[in-house]
């Protein structure tokens, strides 16, 4: 047990002569677990769906906070349940279903992450073996003209035709030409195209652009030192405007096509305004996704939401 999570823990305690604040680990057990230890996507709604997404989060959260119990039993649930075999390789299924033969290529980058991350901190080099076994199999069989591709099926053993720009995270089972896919988008117009068609050789464009896609492919695009000025341009004259971002927007109007909000969208704004150095409006998205937070948007919050503001307040 690290110093970091003794630390969490004596907060919590400190905190019980005014009522005992449960942790998130003890919120995911209580709201979002089944009896076998498998977290579900909504609160105390076992029928809802169980995804490789959601361990995949979990995990890179437990790993933030330095909790090396619950991270080793989130690792014996994804052996368990998630990872599969198939000839010498080995993958994640995408949800639990007895008919799923294909991964998800983020889900696999946020898996492989966590894990290699989880080898050095908490010193297993099993998670490290994992990790390069998951990696392997996606560099070995998951790409079409040389692009990285979203996912594999393993039944069909064949790969996907597109590559979603969003997925795009540093990882060594990606390709490099994979990554010039993001410098090669157009980013002349406030929205990016949201994939590339391997198939057609072309960028493909919805009329209805998701904030938390546009979001990653511009810390995907600044990571590689690739600044996409129009749309930092508009996310900064929509938030001095609005004081809020929304789920959707119309890729011509540039305007919201929904009347919600996300806390997973302003995780990433918040990481976003951070990488341009707008430490100011970082605060300003992290005061406002606090106040949303605590009026009862978590009450009913898909884990997705859930788990990316627990996130967004360790980074605090």
């Amino acid at each position: 047990m690290t110093m970091k999570f003794v630390m969490l823990l004596l907060v919590g305690l400190m905190m019980g002569g005014c009522g005992k604040m449960e942790s998130v680990q003890e919120q995911v057990e209580k709201n979002y677990t089944n009896a076998d230890g498998l977290i579900h996507a909504y609160p105390t709604e076992q029928d809802s769906e169980y995804l490789s997404e959601t361990i995949s989060l979990y995990m890179a959260y437990l790993v933030l906070v330095e909790d090396e119990e619950n991270f080793s039993k989130q690792v014996e649930l994804l052996k368990s349940h998630f990872l599969a075999q198939e000839n010498d390789h080995y993958f994640i299924r995408w949800r639990l279903n007895e008919n799923a033969a294909t991964n998800a290529l983020i889900d696999d980058i946020r898996i492989t992450t966590a894990l290699e991350q989880a080898a050095g901190i908490f010193g297993n080099e099993n998670y490290k073996i994992i990790a390069d076994q998951l990696s392997a199999a996606v560099f070995s069989v998951q790409s079409t003209g040389g692009y990285t591709v979203d996912f594999y099926d393993w039944s069909l053993e064949l790969p996907a035709q597109r590559l979603t720009l969003s997925y795009l995270d540093d990882s060594e089972s990606i390709t490099a030409e994979s990554y010039e896919l993001l410098g090669n988008a157009d980013a002349s117009e406030v929205f990016f195209p949201e994939y590339y068609d391997t198939a057609s050789e072309q960028y493909v464009s919805s009329n209805e652009v998701h904030m938390i896609d546009q979001l990653l492919i511009a810390l995907n695009r600044e990571n590689r030192r690739q600044p996409s000025e129009q749309f930092a341009e508009w996310l900064k004259e929509e938030w001095n405007e609005e004081q809020k971002i929304y789920g959707r927007y119309d890729r011509q109007t540039l305007k919201a096509t929904v009347d919600y909000e996300s806390l997973a969208v302003y995780y990433y704004l918040h990481t976003y305004f951070s990488s341009l150095g707008e430490v100011e409006l970082a605060d300003e998205v992290f005061r406002h996704a606090k106040d949303i937070a605590a009026d009862g948007m978590l009450d009913n919050a898909h884990f997705f939401d859930f788990i990316h503001y627990q996130m967004l307040v360790q980074k605090q």
